[in-house]
C-alpha cells in the first residue's frame, strides 16, 4: 500500500519553509546591523582613547600650571614684603628731610654768616 501525501501536510511544510526563510532573512538583516553597530563602537572607542590621551595631557599641564602659580605667588609675597620695607624706609627718609621753607631759611642764614664773616676778614 502506498501512502499518499495529504494536501494538508504539503501546505503545512510550505508554511514552515516560508517561516524559516523569513527567519533567515531577519537574521541576515540583524547580522548586517550588528556589523554596523560594531563599526560604530570601534570608531567611538578610538575617539574615547584619543580623549583619554588628551585628558591625561591636560592633567599634566594643569599640574605644571599649579606649580608655576605657586612659584609666582611666593615671588609676589616676597615683593609685597620688600615693598613694605621700602615704604617704611621712605617714611623715615621723609621724616628726616627738611622742607623747602626750612632750606630757604638755612640758606639765608648761611648767606648772612658769609657776609658777616667777609666783613671781619
Amino acid at each position: 500500500m502506498v501512502k499518499k501525501k495529504l494536501p494538508h501536510q504539503s501546505s503545512r511544510r510550505d508554511q514552515y519553509t516560508v517561516v524559516l526563510e523569513d527567519l533567515r532573512s531577519q537574521f541576515k538583516v540583524f547580522g548586517e546591523n550588528l556589523d554596523s553597530v560594531r563599526e560604530m563602537v570601534a570608531a567611538d572607542s578610538e575617539r574615547m582613547i584619543k580623549l583619554e590621551i588628551d585628558l591625561t595631557q591636560v592633567k599634566i599641564e594643569l599640574t605644571e600650571v599649579r606649580s608655576e602659580l605657586a612659584e609666582v605667588m611666593a615671588e609676589l609675597a616676597e615683593l609685597k614684603s620688600d615693598s613694605e620695607i621700602v615704604k617704611s624706609e621712605l617714611a623715615i627718609i621723609r621724616h628726616n628731610q627738611i622742607t623747602r621753607d626750612e632750606f630757604k631759611l638755612l640758606e639765608t642764614r648761611v648767606s648772612r654768616l658769609e657776609k658777616a664773616g667777609s666783613h671781619h676778614v
